[in-house]
C-alpha cells in the first residue's frame, strides 16, 4: 500500500488536469503553465512528505509486526 503512494499522487495530478477537477494537482498545473516556481516547490514538498510519511508509517507498522525479519 505504501508503495503506491507515489502513483496516487501522480494519478490525482493527471486526474485532476484532464477533468478540471479543482485541487492540488490542478494548482500544480496552473504554476507550472505560470511558471510560478514557490507554489511548485511547495507542492513538491507536500507530495515528497506525504510520501516519505506513508512510507515511514508503513516500514514502523512492519517493524512492529515483524521485528527479526527487519535486523
Amino acid at each position: 500500500m505504501a508503495r503506491t503512494t507515489d502513483w496516487l499522487l501522480g494519478g490525482v495530478i493527471v486526474v485532476e488536469a484532464v477533468f478540471v477537477i479543482p485541487g492540488l494537482g490542478t494548482v500544480l498545473v496552473d504554476a507550472v503553465a505560470a511558471r510560478d516556481l514557490p507554489v511548485v516547490q511547495g507542492l513538491a514538498v507536500v507530495f515528497a512528505a506525504t510520501t516519505i510519511a506513508v512510507n515511514l508509517v508503513a516500514d514502523l507498522v512492519a517493524f512492529r509486526l515483524a521485528p527479526k525479519a527487519a535486523a
